[in-house]
């Protein structure tokens, strides 16, 4: 089977038409989205990784440049950090969002719910990008983290036919799960590395 080679420009292009859709129009955009059915593999190849390091980059580039004196190894291990913690967040919250609507008895195939979690994690790394540039922005980004929450809502509604009310708890725990777990890993990655030291 042979992959045909894109470059580097296409990918972003691809990513800030898909990122652009999905604030304009996201319920389209999802009806798209889980009509290519993309493996995990592409979906973190077209999606997830390239934006997952340009959030790095800014963060790596942002902390070298945001402190008095120019500490490389300090920035490179809070660009390590990010990276880690969001990508292992990205695992961890599709895990459990597989048993959370395995419970919920939604019956969603799992390359759906891996597509669901990684393009919703997105406003987090956009956010989070914005956040390292500039600092003050730090409450702004915060704020906007909560569309992640309404991408689910209509994630929710184009993928499955549930009662309202059990939308409204599926999309609470998903959001908070997506919100919280990275933060949580990037939390425990720092105590560990302070332990070390």
């Amino acid at each position: 089977m042979n992959k045909e080679v894109v470059s580097l420009s296409v990918v972003y292009k691809n990513l800030f038409g898909r990122i652009k859709e999905l604030i304009v129009n996201p319920k389209k955009e999802w009806e798209l989205i889980f009509a290519e059915r993309k493996s995990t593999n592409d979906v973190l190849a077209q999606f997830t990784l390239p934006l997952l390091g340009l959030y790095t980059t800014i963060v790596f580039v942002g902390y070298l440049f945001s402190h008095q004196e120019l500490n490389f190894e300090a920035a490179l291990k809070e660009a390590v950090f990010t990276f880690s913690s969001h990508f292992f967040g990205l695992y961890v919250c599709y895990y459990l969002l597989v048993k959370v609507l395995n419970a919920f008895k939604l019956g969603v195939d799992k390359t759906i719910i891996f597509q669901l979690a990684a393009y919703s994690s997105g406003v987090v790394y956009i956010t989070g990008s914005l956040t390292a540039m500039v600092s003050e922005t730090i409450v702004i980004g915060s704020i906007i983290n909560f569309y992640l929450v309404y991408l689910l809502w209509l994630a929710f509604g184009v993928i499955t036919q549930v009662a309202k009310e059990q939308r409204v708890w599926v999309t609470v725990m998903s959001g908070i799960m997506l919100l919280v777990t990275p933060m949580l890993i990037y939390r425990l990655f720092v105590y560990i590395s302070n332990l070390t030291l």
